[in-house]
């Protein structure tokens, strides 16, 4: 993969990102990410983490939804709803800060995409506000021989700042990929 992001955000992305350069997924070292910006409305961030563990355990732990607070400290905190494929959720997240320096927290409703075991994620609309268009986002795991390859995407289309929301978001992801690692192999 390559790391391909315009000149404003390419700085930035490239001092935070490594891109993958793995011969295959398992080969992956410990913290991979790249940024593309597709166009001047669409762009999409990328990570990923091995694990030491099994796909199972790390399922465990990414979907104990009420624990994630506990060990998560920015972005996904947990969700509430109807877990299944099409069920309503309500996300909690971490974005930024707000002006006193607390963690400005956030409830977005969405569609839940769920493959038991697998995958979730969701597709929905970003509120017109901050630019409209959508987001998709996934969260997925599979197996690598003894370990799991974890993998944290989001890609934002139709949203003017789209190149911006991913430069954002690649070291939060980053910080969550490395927190649910810390998590399941503490627990192991």
């Amino acid at each position: 993969m390559k790391l391909s992001v315009s000149l404003a955000t390419g700085v930035l992305a490239a001092a935070i990102s490594t891109p993958l350069s793995a011969e295959s997924a398992c080969d992956a070292t410990l913290m991979q990410g790249s940024i593309t910006q597709r166009s001047a409305i669409h762009a999409t961030v990328d990570t990923s983490m091995l694990i030491d563990a099994s796909p199972t355990e790390v399922w465990a732990t990414l979907t104990d939804f009420e624990a994630m607070a506990s060990w998560s400290s920015g972005t996904l905190q947990g969700m509430t709803g109807e877990i299944k494929d099409g069920g309503s959720v309500t996300i909690t997240f971490i974005f930024g800060t707000t002006e006193n320096g607390e963690p400005n927290v956030m409830e977005i409703p969405h569609t839940l995409i769920y493959q038991d075991g697998r995958s979730f994620g969701w597709s929905d609309p970003f509120p017109e506000d901050i630019g409209g268009g959508h987001d998709n986002h996934i969260y997925r795991v599979e197996a690598c021989g003894n370990q799991t390859l974890f993998v944290q995407s989001d890609e934002v289309v139709g949203n003017p700042y789209a190149a911006n929301f991913v430069t954002q978001l690649l070291p939060m992801y980053h910080t969550f990929n490395t927190e649910l690692k810390a998590e399941v192999e503490g627990q192991s």
